[in-house]
């Protein structure tokens, strides 16, 4: 009688006790049944006795089943995904919301009146390239005209657009994201620039679109830029009294406007200033934050310690992926601009560059749609 009254208070004990571990609550079961069946093995033959199996003992299978039941399983918590999730929802938090808001209502109107829109930009920035190559005396048209000589040109930037089309293609592809998974931040933020401008836009209203964005970023980066650049370089050297290779001021005009370029896709790729305070002062703070709020109520210092080195971790590694995807943007922009800069100044007009701009940001839209706020519509 006494042995059933001690082995059910050690029932009791044991089905309410927070084992550290599996082997623990072995022990516990074990212990238990000893002292149900009046069984007190000495302590130089507690360690063999661990080791016998569970069925062997003498307590019943149903009581076992019951300890197993109260005998709380703790599962080990992922830190990489609580740390992620907690990185997310500081991004999420950045911001007042007034640029969400005017995403959204540009969002929500009709197409003719952001087409509008699009279109009244386009024609102030072709305006403007236009007043700065007349100050510069220079063509605004940059050689193009309505002639058989545009054509030709028009023709040989299609020649020339198919390794820019096929390589921005590559970029898309699946294989390449795998491999370079910062490509996903860069085609994020194409997509965020353009989703609330293409929302229920249709197949024409987007050739549109993708006209109005491209035109006018040639006229102002080649003729208006790069050949203002190359005309002022020439007067400095008349007034200065010397004389420089006839290609030098077209060249160094160019590298000029590529760096410009890169510096454009550096400020369109890179965090903002306040989403890299957020993480910072999150970072600062990792410790004192999870040994404050915790990892539940079964949480030790440990499991503190491990969460803020996991945040640590996480943090980290998205500021080197976003340098790493910022540092990409800047090099293929600058690229870009090169590459259309020497087919301008090669064939002498504008139509060429044109022709192979549209083909490369024709790739760009058309997965931007696939993948973007028309992909059902579509």
């Amino acid at each position: 009688m006494q042995a059933s009254f001690a082995g059910r208070c050690t029932l009791k004990s044991a089905a309410f006790a927070t084992p550290t571990s599996g082997r623990r609550r072995r022990n516990v079961l074990k212990h238990a049944a000893r002292a149900e069946a009046g069984d007190s093995p000495p302590k130089a033959t507690a360690a063999a006795a661990d080791s016998t199996d569970l069925a062997q003992s003498e307590l019943p299978a149903t009581q076992v089943a019951q300890v197993e039941q109260v005998l709380p399983q703790r599962k080990a918590p992922d830190y990489y995904r609580n740390a992620g999730h907690r990185l997310r929802t500081l991004l999420n938090g950045v911001g007042d919301g007034e640029e969400e808001l005017i995403n959204s209502m540009l969002e929500e109107q009709p197409a003719e009146h952001k087409l509008a829109l699009v279109l009244l930009a386009a024609g102030l920035v072709s305006g403007a390239a236009a007043a700065v190559c007349w100050l510069c005396g220079i063509d605004p048209a940059g050689g193009a005209s309505l002639s058989t000589d545009t054509l030709r040109a028009a023709a040989v930037g299609g020649a020339a657009a198919a390794p820019l089309v096929a390589f921005k293609a590559s970029l898309w592809s699946e294989p390449a994201r795998r491999q370079l998974p910062f490509l996903d931040d860069i085609h994020k933020a194409q997509a965020d620039a353009f989703k609330p401008v293409m929302a229920n836009l249709n197949g024409p209203q987007t050739v549109v679109l993708l006209a109005s964005e491209v035109v006018p970023g040639v006229l102002i980066l080649l003729p208006a830029t790069t050949g203002g650049i190359a005309k002022s370089l020439q007067l400095y050297c008349e007034m200065a009294g010397r004389e420089a290779p006839e290609f030098l001021p077209g060249l160094l005009a160019l590298l000029i406007t590529a760096t410009i370029a890169g510096i454009g896709k550096v400020a369109e790729t890179s965090v903002t200033v306040e989403e890299y305070e957020v993480v910072s002062t999150a970072l600062d703070n990792a410790d004192r934050y999870y040994r404050v709020m915790g990892m539940g109520k079964d949480s030790t210092p440990d499991d503190a310690h491990r969460a803020a080195e996991a945040f640590r971790s996480v943090a980290m590694t998205w500021i080197a992926a976003n340098q790493v995807a910022v540092r990409f943007a800047a090099a293929l922009g600058a690229l870009e601009v090169i590459y259309l800069g020497v087919l301008w100044q090669q064939t002498g007009d504008l139509a060429a560059p044109m022709v192979a701009a549209l083909g490369a940001a024709a790739v760009d839209f058309a997965h931007i749609r696939r993948h973007g706020p028309n992909a059902e519509a579509s």
